[in-house]
């Protein structure tokens, strides 16, 4: 749905499915806010790094999670404009949530403290989703994974966001869109 939409806006389609990992308030260098860490157990495209392809490098998958090896594709995410969705079941039905959000630049030091809390080895993305609480997002917490998808700006964001909403309630999916959409 993503690939069709954002196609069809003329966007970049680009996803990726992150887990929702962790995150805290942060305040400085223009935040002051609820900032989450998605995270990816193998790779994440690098158009989506800061840096592109400069900004990416492979690592060992951790053998915890990946005994037989095999590698990540890593970054930083790029500041920016995304979609968020995730689908989940509930009372036999399929239900998604959507919003909008922020990919946030966070000082070297703080992607280092927070990708040593979590997973080194894969990519980071720091996340604010605009208008929903911390609280509030994990009250609504049916699903692990959130897909992100860029925009160029605000406008566009809305506009594809309308466009995979439309198109998850057509296929019957129960949306509910979360947090500030405008």
């Amino acid at each position: 749905m993503t690939n069709l939409s954002w196609k069809a806006l003329g966007l970049d389609p680009s996803t990726t499915l992150h887990d929702l990992r962790c995150g805290q308030h942060y305040k400085g260098d223009g935040i002051d806010n609820f900032v989450w860490v998605l995270q990816i157990s193998g790779a994440a495209p690098p158009n989506h790094f800061r840096g592109g392809y400069a900004g990416t490098s492979s690592k060992r998958q951790p053998p915890m999670y990946f005994p037989l090896g095999g590698g990540t594709l890593r970054g930083v995410g790029k500041p920016g404009e995304i979609v968020w969705s995730r689908v989940f079941v509930e009372d036999g039905a399929l239900h998604a949530d959507i919003g909008r959000g922020s990919v946030v630049e966070l000082p070297e030091t703080e992607t280092q403290r927070r990708w040593k809390e979590t997973t080194f080895e894969w990519p980071i993305v720091h996340t604010v989703f605009h208008g929903i609480s911390r609280d509030a997002f994990m009250a609504r917490h049916r699903a692990n994974h959130v897909s992100i998808a860029y925009a160029p700006d605000a406008n566009l964001a809305r506009k594809a966001l309308t466009a995979k909403a439309a198109m998850f309630d057509a296929m019957g999916i129960k949306v509910h869109l979360c947090g500030d959409i405008r």
